[in-house]
């Protein structure tokens, strides 16, 4: 158990975790906190060279990532208790907000292998750097909330403290010009007010912004949006009014005699006039101008000027509720 100390319960979890493994016939387990002076690869070797047959991340959006990123390709189990304030993660993917519940699935839950998505990135100062993710990355609203919630509202309130970045975001004006270039083809520009770039699509409250993704199809879904003004504006609303409807909800990623039972979002947003792109890439090269504010499952990496975002696909083995493998949030 890799656990983020100042997000858990210790004695409580600790309870929770012994008995859960009882039950299942499992032995010991050993508890690895997080540290300041040590990263997610220092604890999941720790974890591995001691013996683990199945690693449990406990803590936020952040420290799920970080031990996920670490145990790419180690082919033994990850599974999470989520305890942040999003837990962004844990709802794409299935796994019961509930602590009781999220712990007996760690247990008793089916292994699939699930994608990692990986931001490569500079920043102004033209310092390289590079961080995985699970659910997505990108600029404009996600990364504006983050960048700019206060750290003190959000320790005391939650999601209380991101409305008014938020508003911030979709109000603002600026829209940096963006190139990018879709698995090594032609260069293509444009201004964009928002870019998410994703493993899988629901973000905050709920919201489907990329409708198509899976977390195990071996491709990012992106979108891009133009800007959210005016008749744009009330595109975008449409569209993503359209991608949240519980139809398309219940045949996300189910298909019928071949054939999708919806329009897939890349044929929808084509009808957009222009307001969104929804495009389905291996690889995906961005340059940001002026530089903008990026994120990563919620936490904030910095100004960036330019970035390549890829899938690993299958790289890492995910132990899921036995519900959410038959969900449709991973394909057949």
């Amino acid at each position: 158990m890799i656990y983020n100390p100042t997000r858990i319960q210790l004695e409580r979890v600790t309870r929770l975790v012994d008995a859960a493994a009882a039950e299942a016939g499992w032995g010991p387990t050993s508890w690895i906190p997080t540290r300041e002076r040590s990263t997610a690869v220092d604890q999941v070797a720790e974890a591995l060279g001691g013996g683990a047959a199945l690693v449990i991340a406990a803590g936020g959006d952040g420290t799920v990532r970080e031990v996920a990123g670490a145990m790419r390709h180690t082919r033994t189990p990850f599974a999470v208790v989520p305890v942040g304030t999003a837990n962004l993660f844990a709802r794409n993917a299935g796994i019961p907000i509930d602590t009781v519940a999220a712990v007996r699935a760690a247990f008793i839950g089916e292994d699939r292998s699930v994608d990692v998505g990986l931001i490569e990135y500079r920043n102004p100062e033209r310092v390289r750097r590079s961080t995985p993710f699970l659910v997505m990355s990108g600029f404009g609203v996600d990364a504006d909330m983050v960048a700019y919630a206060d750290p003190v509202l959000k320790r005391r309130f939650g999601w209380i403290a991101y409305v008014v970045p938020i508003i911030r975001g979709l109000f603002r004006r600026d829209r940096p010009r963006v190139s990018w270039k879709e698995d090594g083809g032609p260069i293509r520009s444009g201004r964009t007010h928002t870019m998410f770039v994703g493993n899988c699509g629901t973000v905050s409250a709920g919201l489907d912004v990329l409708p198509d993704a899976l977390l195990d199809d071996g491709v990012l879904d992106v979108l891009m949006v133009r800007s959210l003004e005016g008749w744009d504006g009330v595109r975008v609303t449409r569209w993503l009014h359209r991608a949240n409807n519980p139809v398309a909800r219940f045949s996300k990623g189910r298909r019928t005699r071949g054939r999708r039972v919806q329009p897939s979002a890349v044929e929808t947003a084509g009808s957009a006039g222009g307001a969104l792109r929804y495009l389905r890439v291996r690889r995906i090269d961005v340059t940001v101008s002026p530089p903008a504010e990026f994120q990563a499952d919620g936490d904030g990496i910095g100004l960036v000027s330019a970035a390549r975002l890829t899938v690993d696909p299958g790289a890492l083995i995910v132990r899921l509720p036995a519900t959410a493998v038959r969900s449709g949030r991973l394909g057949p």
